[in-house]
């Protein structure tokens, strides 16, 4: 039975397809050569479908560094959190200040790598606003992100300076209490029958 071309909506679209798959093909494969690998591929993909593509590149490259950069911070976020839990020991005897000093070396580092780490991650934005490959819904949300990690990353060093202030009254307090028992330890000693 034949069929009338005005009742079918047939439309060839192989070639978009064809075309849409290579596109995906060479943003998996980044470090792959820009040579069409099948003899289907559609060898009219130019430079105006490149410069799309190494704004996707950019833009996952962003993107792991950010989610690298959060990732790190939370995980000095949970190093404060067991780092302010050793500092609040008031016990004079039980006191862990090796494992305090080592884990506020740990800190310190972490955070200065962090604070590095998100310079770079906005002069990489900086760099991909300027080259204007980019839409300025993809701007502000790299802007957001950087602001987003910024400030997580300001509270981190807050608390850490926090835990830090705490431990240093901590270290006083148990050293009034040490002079004051060991004053009255020297005193009675001086004299053992006056009360």
């Amino acid at each position: 039975m034949p069929v009338k071309s005005s009742q079918s909506s047939y439309r060839d679209r192989t070639q978009e397809f064809l075309n849409v798959a290579e596109k995906l093909r060479k943003s998996f494969s980044s470090s792959a050569p820009h040579a069409p690998t099948s003899s289907t591929s559609s060898t009219t993909i130019g430079s105006k479908d490149e410069a799309p593509r190494s704004a996707l590149s950019i833009q996952s490259e962003f993107s792991k560094r950010a989610s690298k950069i959060g990732f790190g911070i939370h995980q000095t976020s949970q190093k404060l959190a067991k780092l302010a839990k050793m500092a609040k020991r008031t016990s004079v005897f039980d006191d862990p200040t090796m494992e305090i000093q080592e884990l506020t070396a740990v800190v310190k580092q972490d955070i200065t790598a962090l604070n590095s780490a998100v310079v770079d991650l906005q002069l990489l934005c900086n760099s991909q606003n300027e080259s204007g490959n980019i839409s300025s819904d993809t701007t502000t949300h790299s802007a957001t992100v950087v602001d987003n990690l910024k400030n997580r990353l300001m509270s981190a060093t807050k608390e850490f300076k926090e835990v830090l202030t705490m431990r240093t009254e901590n270290l006083k307090v148990h050293e009034n209490r040490r002079q004051l028992f060991s004053s009255t330890a020297s005193k009675d000693s001086t004299n053992p029958f006056v009360r």
